[in-house]
């Protein structure tokens, strides 16, 4: 059994046509992490990721642009993309920063 010890504050920014921000996604709800997901449109045309609220955002909590998404915001611990996740995931870093933050889970004691 395990028990709930804090609320998320995950959020994601992706882009529908980007497959590692879809495996981001689907880790999380695969562990049971809730997170927010805020969509970046991408305009193949141009290369880049169209203006918008959720663009703006992101870049700011970045500090700067990016060219790549996922980005992925744990409270304010920037994690820059799956690729820097995964071996956060392999060795199981990302379990203690979800612990050190604040969200995640624990063991319940049976009974």
């Amino acid at each position: 059994m395990w028990l709930d010890i804090g609320m998320a504050t995950i959020t994601v920014y992706f882009a529908e046509v980007c497959g590692l921000c879809h495996k981001t996604m689907d880790w999380m709800r695969d562990n049971d992490i809730p997170f927010e997901a805020k969509e970046i449109i991408y305009d193949k045309e141009a290369d880049a990721f169209v203006d918008s609220e959720n663009t703006r955002e992101m870049y700011a909590r970045v500090g700067s642009e990016v060219d790549f998404v996922p980005q992925i915001f744990i409270n304010e611990r920037h994690i820059p993309g799956y690729r820097k996740l995964e071996p956060m995931i392999e060795s199981g870093e990302i379990f203690d920063i979800l612990k050190a933050e604040g969200i995640g889970k624990e063991p319940a004691e049976d009974g």
